[in-house]
């Protein structure tokens, strides 16, 4: 086992970087290329990777430009994915992205689209007078499929098992139970909205800006009172990064010592010489490189796959984020409006009241899951003979987040869920 690698799943909920859970394995990184030659030397190349601007060779142009530019793109992308002489289907939460996918789909397809949504029952916010809203703008044939606790606690263990490295995303079973269901329903071909945030300016970005506006303000005696750009990244995350040393043994915490820090992962885009010149461009190049790369499009992926399905995203198609990075900044990020030249482009597709709604995302009801369905199993497994042997967790932190005790708020639950994610994956693999 790769304890770096521990500590970088318990930071960002997945692993950024070309470093497994596997020690002397490694991943072959997203746009590289790895070559070995007769003499058994390896090179590695890129084919590809944003650049800033690069599409503007008569400089900047009109702001209704990009919008127009983006919607011919989207428009392409999506013709590109969708299947020649059937149905499709496309998995629609309710937010903008799924939405503005589905209508594309709508428009552009000859053939059914059937759209489906997650529902963790009705005491519980979520999305789904949206995405029925955009169903029946769309015309589409609409599902939703209803997730309980007691069923995430009986797939958890086979979920993380069809993961190639660990996810700590709560959604991971209920995006394998869509994608049976889309299965079920005689589908091969399912497209989603993945990709809007990391390059457009969705959220967790204003954060980072806002500390960055006051980073020349002196702390006390005249220090700075901020942290780097690659720290503040990192707790962004809100994962585990400011409890690594209550959570981990003293002695993982010691062989850790000499291991590269988390921060090495997102210095190149934030830090390093060769970063974008503006500072929301360096925080969607990172956000696309690491959470785009080896969270959402794997993730998808495998679970889709896993059904027999082919997962597909127009949002992340290259011509897509090439123009995005060439979009300037302010029409990305417009105050705090964000997505805004994409919201732009697919304005006439969609009800106002779906393309102008802030993001509030889908509540996954972690904390009840883990105090009522996983109980038992979060017990058994976090504290059972199996996790003390590898001695990666203190017992005592792990038993205080169980009883949802040690913080101001109840944040334990998200935390508990990477570690119980962590263990079921090193379970099913022999670790």
């Amino acid at each position: 086992m790769n304890l770096s690698a521990v500590r970088s799943f318990l930071v960002f909920a997945y692993l950024p970087g070309e470093e497994t859970l596997l020690e002397g394995v490694r991943e072959v990184l997203p746009g590289r290329v790895v070559r070995l030659a007769v003499d058994g030397t390896l090179t590695q190349q890129v084919y590809w990777e944003p650049r800033e601007g690069h599409d503007e060779p008569g400089g900047p142009r009109p702001d209704d430009t990009y919008a127009l530019k983006l919607r011919a793109l989207l428009e392409e992308a999506t013709a590109r994915r969708l299947p020649e002489a059937d149905a499709v289907a496309v998995l629609l939460s309710g937010g903008v992205d799924s939405s503005l996918v589905t209508a594309l789909a709508a428009k552009l397809h000859s053939h059914p689209v059937h759209t489906y949504s997650i529902s963790f029952g009705d005491e519980l916010p979520n999305e789904l007078g949206y995405s029925g809203l955009v169903a029946a703008h769309c015309h589409t044939r609409h599902r939703v499929l209803t997730v309980s606790g007691s069923a995430v606690a009986a797939r958890l263990a086979d979920t993380a098992a069809l993961l190639d490295s660990p996810v700590g995303d709560p959604l991971t079973v209920p995006n394998l139970m869509l994608a049976e269901a889309v299965a079920g329903d005689g589908h091969g071909i399912v497209l989603n909205g993945e990709g809007g945030d990391p390059v457009f300016g969705g959220p967790k970005n204003l954060p980072m800006l806002v500390q960055e506006m006051h980073a020349g303000a002196p702390g006390a005696a005249g220090t700075p009172w901020y942290e780097d750009r690659a720290t503040a990244y990192l707790r962004s995350y809100r994962k585990c990064w400011t409890d690594l040393p209550d959570l981990l043994t003293p002695e993982a915490l010691a062989a850790l010592d000499s291991a590269p820090a988390p921060q090495r992962f997102v210095e190149p885009y934030l830090t390093g010489p060769d970063r974008m010149t503006h500072l929301l461009d360096q925080l969607l190049h990172c956000n696309l490189r690491t959470k785009g790369a080896h969270h959402i499009l794997t993730k998808v992926e495998r679970l889709t796959a896993s059904q027999g399905l082919q997962g597909r995203a127009p949002l992340f198609d290259r011509q897509v984020i090439d123009h995005a990075f060439a979009t300037p900044p302010a029409l990305k990020l417009r105050g705090t409006a964000e997505k805004s030249v994409l919201k732009e482009a697919v304005r006439d597709l969609l009800p106002a009241t779906v393309v102008d709604r802030p993001k509030s995302g889908m509540r996954v009801p972690v904390q009840q899951w883990l105090s009522g369905p996983l109980r038992e199993l979060g017990n058994d497994l976090l504290l059972g003979r199996d996790a003390r042997r590898r001695g990666l967790f203190r017992p005592d932190t792990v038993r205080t987040w169980m009883r949802g005790e040690g913080t101001l708020l109840p944040r334990q639950g998200g935390k508990l869920w990477l570690v119980l994610t962590l263990e079921l994956w090193l379970r099913a693999y022999d670790l």
